[in-house]
C-alpha cells in the first residue's frame, strides 16, 4: 500500500478530545533503540544488545493559531507542559500513535512568504503501529 499527502494527517488528543492539527505541510515520526556494546576477554569483536527505546516527532507547515486550528492547542500544551497523545496518520486506519510531549515550537515569518511553524514532540514511553485487519 502506498500512502499520499491526501490520506495523511496529524492530530492529538488531550483528555477525550481529538483535534486535527491544520496547515501542516509534513511530519515524521522517528524511533530509536539504544544499542549496548559488550566487551569480553579472549574475544576478537564487541556484542551488542539492544537496550530502551525511544521516539520523537516533528512537523512542519504554515503558521496558524486559530483556536481551531490545533495549532493553538500545541502551544498551550507546551506552555502547561501537557502531555498529549500524538497520531500520526498514513491514512484513515493506519498510523502511529503515542504519549509525547510539545519539546520546542518555532515560528519563522518571512517578508516574501507565509510565517511557517515547527513542532517538535518528545515520546512519553511507546509509539504503537495501527494497521487495519487484514
Amino acid at each position: 500500500m502506498l500512502y499520499t499527502g491526501v490520506t495523511g494527517k496529524i492530530s492529538v488528543k488531550e483528555g477525550a478530545t481529538e483535534t486535527d492539527i491544520l496547515h501542516m505541510s509534513s511530519w515524521t515520526v522517528d524511533l530509536s533503540k539504544e544499542i549496548l556494546e559488550s566487551i569480553s576477554f579472549g574475544k576478537d569483536y564487541k556484542e551488542k544488545v539492544p537496550s530502551v527505546k525511544d521516539w520523537s516527532a516533528s512537523a512542519d507547515g504554515d503558521a496558524d493559531f486559530a483556536t481551531d486550528s490545533g495549532q493553538k492547542k500545541l502551544f498551550d500544551a507546551f506552555e502547561a507542559g501537557t502531555r498529549l497523545t500524538g497520531f500520526f496518520y498514513l491514512d484513515e486506519n493506519t498510523f502511529l500513535s503515542g504519549n509525547c510531549y510539545v519539546e520546542s515550537l518555532s515560528v519563522s515569518h518571512a517578508a516574501d512568504g507565509k510565517a511557517q511553524v515547527s513542532i517538535s514532540l518528545a515520546g512519553d514511553g511507546a509509539n504503537l503501529l495501527t494497521v487495519p485487519a487484514i
